[in-house]
């Protein structure tokens, strides 16, 4: 059974506070654009707010991730995945840190599916331990005005230990 301490629990409630408040912006705006007519920005820039589950160590935390991406075109089937960079930290009583290289897949107009490999740190009983971490993510994307937003699941695997994140995803078009 999960145990969630009290400062993964506020975030959890501002996560669902901020999902439904963003959401109902965004279905009281009328969509304008069609799927065939929307433009894609080449540089995105991504943060990623959420609750991480630290298997191992059976530990809850913050998880707060930011990344930039590039897409690869704007035709043919480049158009549909992007290469970039990003960071991630889980704040928890026992902090892991994580550096990345990535590459997306944008299967939809909403779903992306990306795939990360990098370093992770980790800061157990005041020891720093590093190894190599594999992350995958999927996020189901919503477009407002000037950025889009969704539901964001993730899966990292380093070495012996693992850890999954649920949250919310904000992407800004650069």
């Amino acid at each position: 059974m999960f145990y969630f301490s009290p400062p993964t629990l506020k975030t959890l409630l501002l996560s669902l506070l901020l999902w439904s408040t963003l959401t109902s912006l965004a279905f009281s705006q009328e969509d304008t654009t069609s799927h065939e007519n929307h433009a894609h920005s080449d540089i995105e820039l991504g943060l990623s707010i959420g609750y991480a589950r630290l298997e191992e160590e059976k530990i809850d935390g913050t998880s707060l991730h930011v990344h930039i991406m590039k897409r690869l075109s704007d035709h043919g089937i480049q158009q549909y995945f992007s290469i970039g960079a990003g960071v991630e930290s889980i704040l928890a009583s026992e902090n892991h840190f994580g550096a990345m290289l990535s590459i997306a897949a944008h299967p939809s107009e909403s779903l992306t599916i990306t795939l990360s490999q990098g370093i992770e740190w980790a800061n157990h009983e005041g020891s720093w331990e590093s190894s190599n971490a594999t992350h995958i993510e999927a996020s189901y994307l919503f477009e407002a005005e000037h950025f889009h937003y969704g539901p964001v699941l993730g899966y990292s695997k380093a070495e012996e230990k693992q850890h999954y994140k649920v949250g919310i995803h904000f992407g800004i078009p650069l």
